[in-house]
């Protein structure tokens, strides 16, 4: 893949990186070879560097579901009441987290959607 050897972007922050990937990756899925496309866009857009960043980026804000339920088999019966509890208030605060963003994906034009997502590190349109 070839990208561009100078940032058109400069200064830009992760999340503004990660956004236009996530907008560029969704004009490809038209395409005949929507991961050929999906490269050449990003190609064009970004460098290598940039790429990294855009992708570390919407990574690490999925939530390790697995993780934490292997934790709280792990814990069991045998947990103290701390351990429990914040095993508990992480899948809750996930939980509401994933709803939320399942609403700002679906909101209509009655909501600023963009607004919304911004005020929660959120890319409209990167969840699976």
């Amino acid at each position: 893949m070839t990208f561009l050897q100078e940032s058109s972007k400069p200064g830009w922050s992760d999340w503004e990186l990660a956004r236009l990937a996530v907008h560029l990756r969704g004009y490809a899925k038209y395409a005949d070879d929507p991961l050929a496309d999906a490269a050449r866009r990003l190609g064009d857009a970004f460098t290598a560097d940039e790429v990294r960043r855009a992708d570390a980026f919407l990574e690490a804000s999925r939530q390790d579901t697995d993780r934490l339920a292997a934790i709280g088999a792990r814990l069991g019966n045998d947990a103290t009441s701390e351990e429990a509890w914040l095993v508990h208030q992480l899948t809750t605060a996930w939980a509401r987290l994933d709803e939320l963003r399942d609403r700002i994906d679906t909101g209509g034009s009655l909501m600023a959607n963009d607004h919304v997502a911004s005020a929660i590190d959120y890319i409209r349109g990167s969840r699976p």
